[in-house]
């Protein structure tokens, strides 16, 4: 027989400060960083960068991804499987929740002077190597975003967000 516990006013606000943490503008401004840094066109269109949080943050797409190749697509990665495509559930429900987190740490890193935005889009101000970064995890979350953008840079974004299977509102 199982025993469930009851969680103590304590263990949730642990909970909080660990979600405070990871859901931090701070630290998301580098995960869109590196998104920007691994898209190999000129300049990122702004409307792109809404789809990194959602992906990154999700740990099945976020896997797919860290163990993506150059030569991986979209397609290859979460449409073409069926198991893979999994990682796509949900996706349109945390687009909108990201939403309002992807427009805090844009702003952040533009004021940080990591990247820019231009009339043609967003624009890389310095490179970021995800290999450098020596915790394991935040290297994952990076390297994750950064095949992302190199994925997505290979494509339309009308395209991107048709095969993702979501509209931004």
């Amino acid at each position: 027989m199982e025993r469930y516990q009851v969680k103590t006013d304590e263990e949730y606000e642990y909970i909080d400060h660990i979600q405070n943490i990871s859901l931090n503008p701070f630290y998301m401004s580098r995960i869109i960083h590196a998104f920007i840094a691994g898209y190999e066109k000129s300049a990122v269109p702004l409307n792109l960068i809404y789809i990194v949080l959602p992906l990154i943050y999700y740990r099945p797409s976020r896997n797919l991804l860290i163990k993506a190749q150059s030569r991986s697509s979209l397609r290859s990665l979460f449409v073409d499987d069926v198991d893979r495509a999994t990682a796509l559930g949900g996706l349109q429900d945390r687009l909108l929740y990201f939403q309002d987190l992807t427009n805090q740490s844009f702003i952040i890193a533009a004021n940080e002077g990591r990247i820019a935005l231009r009339s043609n889009g967003i624009q890389l101000l310095y490179n970021i190597d995800y290999k450098e970064i020596l915790n394991r995890n935040m290297r994952d979350f990076i390297r994750a975003a950064q095949y992302l953008g190199l994925i997505c840079s290979r494509m339309e974004v009308s395209n991107v967000y048709r095969l993702l299977g979501v509209t931004l509102r």
